[in-house]
Order: structure tokens, then C-alpha cells, then sequence
């Protein structure tokens, strides 16, 4: 890929990663509303700063990448599968050492559901980009 259509993709991963959270935190705050999960605001909070930042920096390295080393892309989606697993890990380790046991429900369960839709949304959209070369 050249460096215009690497830019191209960028922004388009930025955007559509922009979009899910909003789309999962609308969801969150409709179920909120409609009292089906209780509060959870901040599971929503810890949940979407990481899919966040975790999507934004995962982005910025592999433009780099695409643009300086494009033959390395295998081990850059190599490496991005178990650094989100670990970052994952530590966040969930922060959210029990901060709430405690008896909360941690909650916690996983809206981290989860950030987690797996950022996972499918990087797959599907490098996928579709490898694809296309």
C-alpha cells in the first residue's frame, strides 16, 4: 500500500473505532435507562477508555509500520493479539484490586463485550485490507 491509501485506512479505522464505542455506550446507557443492568457506569468508563486508547495506539504503530516495513505486518498482528490479551488482563486485574470481588461481574462482563467487538472490528477491517492488496 502506498502512504496515501495507508492514511486512507487510518482514518477509516479511527472513524469505525469511534463509531462502535459509541454505538456499545448508547446501548449501555438504553439499558441503564430502561433499568435492565443497573448502574454500571463506571465498568462503561474503564471498558471503553481501553478499547479506545488500545485501538488508537494499535492504529498509530501500524501505520508506521505499513509505511516503513510493509513485510512485517504478519508479526505486527502477531504481537497486537497478545498485547491486547495482556493490556486486557492488567486492566481487569486493576478493576479487581480497586472494586474487590463481590463487583467484578459487572466489570467483566461490559469489558467483554468492549474487548470482543474492538477484537472483530480489528480482524474484520485488517482482513479486509490484506485482502484487497
Amino acid at each position: 500500500m502506498d502512504k496515501k491509501n495507508v492514511e486512507k485506512a487510518f482514518k477509516r479505522y479511527i472513524a469505525q473505532l469511534l463509531g462502535i464505542a459509541i454505538v456499545l455506550c448508547l446501548i449501555a446507557e438504553a439499558l441503564m435507562a430502561l433499568d435492565v443492568v443497573g448502574d454500571i457506569m463506571m465498568p462503561l468508563t474503564v471498558s471503553l477508555v481501553f478499547m479506545l486508547v488500545v485501538g488508537i495506539v494499535i492504529s498509530f504503530i501500524w501505520k508506521k509500520v505499513a509505511i516503513s516495513s510493509p513485510d512485517s505486518l504478519t508479526t505486527f498482528f502477531t504481537a497486537v493479539s497478545g498485547f491486547r490479551m495482556l493490556i486486557a488482563l492488567v486492566t481487569l486485574l486493576g478493576c479487581y484490586i480497586a472494586v474487590g470481588r463481590d463487583n467484578m461481574d459487572k466489570y467483566v462482563i461490559v469489558f467483554m463485550v468492549f474487548y470482543f467487538a474492538s477484537l472483530a472490528h480489528h480482524s474484520m477491517f485488517f482482513a479486509h485490507i490484506n485482502n484487497k492488496k
